[in-house]
């Protein structure tokens, strides 16, 4: 396989006065999967054809294996791509689809038959391989194009959604396949998506980005505990963070924490599982109104209010339907502290 590397990469579109990419730049290792994620339209497909050679860039560096491939045709960068849409030949059949790259190489026919058989069957389209895209539906095309790319075992592996139009049990399950066969083929993935799911669950590290820009690099778990900026805290985690001003802290009464004493100039994120709730009145806790129950089986998601904000609490009591006052604490060591634009974690 092979390592990526980005430098100082930027985009802009003919005619546009803002770039769509600004000086980006990260490492993707060799053999580990990476994760660009990011709301719609923050330029993370854009990038990934970028390193696909589909998309020139402004300025700036892409190095594949220690080599700089500007100028280097698409083809010539051995790498397998799996559109957000299909890109299926209609009149071949998903037998063919799949396996016309390895044809095209001389694979031999019985290595050809072997990847088929391991592919499809992880996929779920053994059953249909003898079918024109035509008869597919849209979830089933995009496991053709899925199974298209895993089969020529390239250096890399580059994936915008490829999840995107899967019922959300085969999502699940497909989710753990891949991140499973990735790493027993020891594959290197740019894998984009909007979903936070997908990245959390996937992923060796993770690039956040938001209007064409780097928020924070790190690894799921780097991204959750440590978020770097109030973005990427709201962005990751469902249901989203709790975020208050030292004003609100202490107008709830919170006076416990040093960095809320006599100071405005923050913001404060809390997690809705990092927080503990009572229907019964506790010394020094915090006083809100329930205005929402949603059990969801494991676990009941409260929205309260609470010094003039809507919170959200996650906790696994049974809340008693119709009961309103609410008692609550924060896990002080949870706490997350951001500058008051909320650009950066203090």
């Amino acid at each position: 396989m092979a390592e990526i590397r980005i430098e100082n990469l930027c985009k802009t579109f003919h005619g546009a006065s803002k770039p769509v990419l600004e000086n980006i730049s990260f490492n993707v290792d060799d053999s580990r999967f990476v994760s660009l994620l990011g709301p719609s339209g923050c330029g993370k497909t854009t990038l990934l054809r970028i390193i696909a050679g589909l998309e020139d860039q402004s300025s700036g560096k892409v190095f594949i294996g220690g080599r700089d491939v500007d100028g280097v045709h698409p083809r010539d960068r051995d790498m397998s791509f799996v559109f957000q849409n299909y890109a299926l030949y209609p009149h071949f059949s998903v037998r063919d689809n799949i396996s016309l790259g390895l044809r095209l190489r001389k694979v031999p026919a019985k290595e050809i038959d072997s990847r088929l058989n391991r592919i499809s069957t992880m996929l779920g389209l053994e059953s249909l391989l003898e079918r024109k895209p035509r008869a597919l539906s849209g979830g089933q095309r995009q496991r053709v194009a899925l199974a298209r790319a895993l089969i020529r075992n390239p250096k890399v592996f580059l994936l915008d959604e490829p999840l995107s139009n899967l019922d959300a049990k085969l999502r699940d399950r497909t989710r753990g396949e891949l991140k499973m066969l990735f790493r027993s083929v020891k594959g290197t993935v740019v894998y984009v998506t909007h979903d936070q799911v997908e990245a959390m669950t996937m992923s060796d590290k993770i690039v956040i980005i938001n209007e064409g820009r780097i928020q924070q690099i790190g690894s799921p778990e780097e991204i959750y505990d440590k978020p770097a900026n109030v973005f990427v805290a709201a962005f990751i985690g469902t249901p989203q963070i709790n975020l208050l001003t030292g004003a609100q802290l202490r107008e709830l009464g919170f006076r416990t924490l040093q960095q809320a004493e006599g100071k405005d100039g923050f913001i404060c994120g809390i997690r809705p599982e990092n927080v503990s709730v009572s229907g019964e009145p506790r010394e020094g806790w915090m006083k809100g109104g329930v205005v929402m129950s949603e059990p969801t089986g494991a676990v009941t998601i409260l929205t309260v209010s609470a010094a003039g904000a809507e919170l959200r609490f996650s906790t696994g009591l049974k809340w008693p339907s119709g009961k309103s006052d609410i008692w609550f604490n924060f896990e002080t060591e949870r706490l997350h502290f951001f500058d008051p634009a909320g650009e950066r974690r203090i």
